[in-house]
């Protein structure tokens, strides 16, 4: 079995899962190009970095698009491996690949919606415009940028895929 990121669901709807993730460190690239090959492209390093220093797999991928200082999309997506739970930026063995970095990110609370199947990125948009109505109505405001999370190996057949989009959030002012 795989370890998945540790995260506890506060609350749930047919819509989505309210969760509190656990602060944990990323390894993380900045890959260019379409964002249905990124995944793959940054897979290589990423996997070197943890082989090379014996760390074990996780899941899920994270992807997201990368944003300039001006909040604007930058054309580049940033591709992560969640560290195991308990890594600590101290334990980890530096990147010999210096595309790859780590990063810690603290504990936070999200919205994710998940489905099945094999992953594109027009689905991937599909959810998160779903996934952003379900927010807001809901009454929580988006606290950060969509990423998309691939849970199982490209040989698990396409409809038993896990995938998820996941988006940080708030409580709007005025709700409970």
């Amino acid at each position: 079995m795989t370890e998945v990121q540790k995260y506890r669901v506060l609350s749930e709807s047919p819509e989505m899962q309210i969760r509190l993730y656990e602060p944990c460190v990323l390894a993380e690239i900045t890959m260019e190009g379409e964002p249905n090959r990124v995944g793959t492209m940054a897979f290589g390093p990423l996997v070197g970095y943890i082989s090379k220093n014996s760390i074990a797999m996780t899941s899920p991928v994270i992807q997201k698009a990368a944003i300039t200082e001006k909040g604007e999309a930058s054309g580049e997506w940033l591709v992560s491996f969640v560290m195991p739970a308990g890594a600590d930026m101290s334990d980890l063995p530096i990147p010999l690949d210096s595309r790859v970095i780590l990063r810690e990110l603290p504990e936070h609370v999200a919205a994710a919606a998940t489905w099945s199947g094999s992953w594109k990125y027009s689905e991937v948009e599909k959810r998160i415009q779903l996934l952003e109505s379900a927010i807001t109505a809901a009454g929580y405001s988006i606290a950060g940028q969509p990423q998309w999370a691939r849970y199982d190996p490209p040989w698990k057949p396409w409809f038993a895929r896990r995938n998820e989009v996941i988006i940080p959030i708030t409580k709007s002012p005025g709700h409970n």
